[in-house]
């Protein structure tokens, strides 16, 4: 059984709240990945088995199997787990249509679609 990591901690420094869900599809050089969880200022990659560091940047694209927009991102690798196959990256380039699909997300995760 997979455990989903999430902070709700009223003592966490992070400036965006982390999401588990809805799970997020990252596209890197043509691989597709699955978030472990998200927020408006980076993911956690999960099944990442490359070699990568801490400081390589990142570039692809990212959806929701659910909504039918893409966004192409790059971000800086904060965090690399090669026992758990997961990396974590901080958004550095995420265009308005970027932000904009993460907002939807959170808003039909926290209240349905809107019109």
């Amino acid at each position: 059984m997979k455990t989903v990591r999430t902070s709700f901690d009223r003592e966490e420094k992070r400036r965006d709240r982390r999401h588990p869900l809805p799970t997020m599809v990252v596209t890197v050089d043509g691989v597709e990945y699955r978030s472990v969880n998200w927020s408006f200022g980076g993911i956690l990659i999960g099944g990442f088995a490359r070699p990568i560091a801490v400081g390589d940047t990142i570039k692809g694209s990212l959806h929701f199997p659910d909504l039918p927009d893409a966004a192409p991102f790059a971000a800086e690798v904060v965090r690399c787990d090669e026992a758990a196959q997961e990396i974590a990256a901080r958004f550095r380039e995420l265009s308005e249509r970027g932000f904009n699909l993460l907002d939807r997300a959170v808003a039909r995760r926290l209240g349905g679609p809107r019109d």
